[in-house]
């Protein structure tokens, strides 16, 4: 906590904001701030926030290569801006980029000739409420493979996942860029976004497998139970002490030979687990300190 003096005119008691709080927000001598006394008897400080104009993007770029392409239209998608329309030197065969990875999960982009765009791009500043969205689409993802359901639902729920990891991007790039609207810490965004990266990937090697061991899979769904407990209300639960447990629940999986390809997808699937373990204790340990 940062203590200041208080000040005193006449009747008026003032303190100095801190300098790196208002650099941070834009809050110059003509900014106005709100000011709300909360029932503990602190006294909270807001930035006013001011109705930005709309950010349009507007890109030309080639149809040569679809790969390149594919992420041009995900990165205009993840980003800030309201709207954007990239422009192609010809005209493109919608089908060859919608079968790329990631773009079922952009249902507002339109493809049209030789344009690419999108006119009110989906606005989201809650990472943390999508990280959760994501951990139980995983879980039920996970009941599904159990059930033996068709590959069909399957693939279904790996757009899903898919989708959330983009709209995670996508709140966590705007919190970046517009931080007066965000709920989160620049610490708690890095974070979670580290930890649904590697949440995207373990569900990668998960679905891989031909026919996963229903004991494996029930034993990632515990450990997700976990973290999912663990995330509803970080304030609270996220200590060192339960993040140690969690690291310990994922180290009893630790330990798989690889012997053909499914053990490598298995292997793969527990290290992105170990990889959300570590996040976990980080966190836990920059709780402490902060």
């Amino acid at each position: 906590m940062d203590i200041r003096n208080v000040q005193k005119t006449g009747d008026m008691f003032y303190l100095y904001l801190p300098t790196r709080w208002c650099k941070k927000y834009n809050i110059n001598g003509k900014s106005k701030v709100g000011v709300q006394a909360n029932k503990d008897g602190s006294l909270g400080v807001h930035p006013q926030l001011t109705k930005r104009k709309p950010a349009t993007l507007n890109i030309k770029a080639s149809s040569d290569n679809i790969d390149s392409l594919q992420k041009l239209t995900v990165a205009c998608y993840i980003s800030p801006a309201d709207s954007f329309k990239i422009s192609l030197d010809k005209e493109l065969d919608f089908t060859t980029i919608l079968h790329q990875k990631n773009m079922v999960s952009l249902e507002l982009v339109e493809i049209d000739g030789n344009h690419i765009s999108c006119e009110s791009s989906l606005k989201v500043n809650d990472p943390a409420s999508l990280l959760l969205t994501m951990i139980r689409k995983v879980r039920n993802l996970l009941l599904v493979m159990q059930k033996k359901a068709p590959r069909e639902l399957i693939e279904r729920y790996e757009s899903e996942i898919d989708r959330s990891k983009l709209l995670i991007d996508k709140a966590v790039l705007g919190a970046f860029v517009n931080p007066a609207e965000s709920n989160n810490t620049t610490v708690e965004l890095h974070f979670l976004s580290l930890i649904s990266k590697s949440l995207e990937s373990m569900v990668d090697h998960i679905i891989a497998l031909k026919v996963p061991p229903e004991r494996f899979l029930k034993s990632i769904m515990a450990v997700l139970g976990q973290l999912q407990e663990l995330l509803k209300d970080a304030s609270k639960q996220l200590t060192t002490h339960n993040a140690m447990a969690f690291v310990e629940a994922v180290s009893v999986m630790q330990g798989i030979k690889v012997q053909n390809v499914a053990s490598y997808d298995k292997r793969r699937t527990v290290r992105a687990l170990n990889s959300i373990a570590e996040v976990i204790l980080d966190w836990a340990v920059v709780k402490e300190v902060s």
